[in-house]
């Protein structure tokens, strides 16, 4: 690990609790009689028949596939959020307004109006509970919860939704923005019970290619189709959406072989790869590293890259930097 900061703050997440603050990420909020068939139109897994106080991991495709973002998608009784990354938000905002009056849907870009916090950790349920003074269950990933909050006689909703980050058990809170300073004293005013650490960037790196979490801008983007990145965004059973005919050609035609996919690799040795390194074979370059980091689980590098059609097996060797490199599916 680089320094003891981060030692400390993946040993937080690993054995009780630590804070990130994802406030820049995007957030919008769908109303609307037509919202959830407009929105089941544009994404590539089900939200039709997703229940209510429940998420779905999806991605927003053009025409030809490629990945415009991904998201997640919350469903509620009367609304939709949808989360996504920065770059993703820029991505979908604008198409959303733009379609939603066909669509019998209102589209609002909330992510100036909500702060974003999330408690990742062992003990993130108990502080979580200590914050609301209550018995939150939140059992299944994506499933969610609305409290009702009150604060000098002005009252707002605090939605929270399981959300793991890492390979733990993690917990997103949208809280209004007018409330962020207030809110995250409070978080760190009680999370020092449980010796909470705040979670920078780097460390959050380390967490997020351990538990195989993937980053639309970093290690994908709009020149991938969604078939190279993951199946786990994918409904094979719904509608018709954006996108749909080409993911499922690659299903159906191709059995699911791309020109390229994105894998996991554990890396020997001790040396960090950078972006966009070779990946070799044979003295062939077969693809590239997009994000690597020093797993203290696993006590070895790990990374995320595309490799080609023929070599992204599970179990197959190769090289980066003349280190020998082992893909994981």
């Amino acid at each position: 690990m680089a320094n003891e900061k981060i030692v400390e703050e993946y040993k937080a997440v690993k054995t009780s609790v630590g804070l990130f603050d994802f406030s820049i990420e995007g957030k919008i909020i769908v109303k609307g009689s037509g919202r959830v068939d407009f929105i089941n139109g544009l994404v590539s897994n089900d939200v039709d028949n997703l229940e209510n106080f429940n998420g779905i991991y999806a991605a927003f495709l053009d025409k030809n596939g490629r990945i415009m973002s991904d998201c997640i998608v919350y469903k509620f009784d009367d609304f939709l959020l949808v989360n996504l990354s920065v770059i993703g938000r820029n991505n979908i905002t604008g198409k959303l307004k733009n379609e939603s009056v066909l669509g019998k849907s209102e589209v609002e870009d909330v992510t100036l109006k909500y702060a974003l916090f999330s408690l990742q950790g062992t003990k993130s349920i108990e502080l979580i509970n200590e914050l609301f003074q209550s018995k939150i269950e939140l059992e299944k990933q994506y499933q969610s919860i609305i409290i009702k909050s009150k604060n000098n006689d002005e009252e707002f909703d605090i939605i929270i939704t399981k959300n793991n980050r890492t390979t733990e058990d993690g917990y997103d809170i949208y809280v209004p923005a007018s409330h962020y300073k207030e809110f995250k004293e409070l978080i760190i005013n009680n999370g020092k019970n449980y010796e909470l650490k705040i979670i920078n960037n780097e460390t959050y790196n380390i967490l997020r290619i351990e538990a195989e979490i993937p980053l639309f801008g970093i290690d994908f983007d709009s020149s991938n189709i969604l078939p190279e990145v993951s199946e786990r965004a994918v409904s094979y059973e719904k509608g018709c959406y954006v996108g749909q005919e080409i993911v499922a050609r690659v299903k159906n035609i191709a059995k699911g072989i791309t020109v390229k996919k994105l894998v996991t690799l554990e890396i020997e040795g001790n040396e960090i790869p950078q972006k966009n390194d070779k990946i070799m074979k044979d003295n062939q370059e077969v693809g590239y590293i997009t994000s690597a980091v020093f797993s203290p689980k696993l006590n070895k590098v790990i990374a995320f890259g595309f490799v080609k059609k023929g070599f992204y097996g599970d179990g197959t060797i190769v090289a980066i930097n003349d280190a020998k490199a082992t893909i994981k599916n």
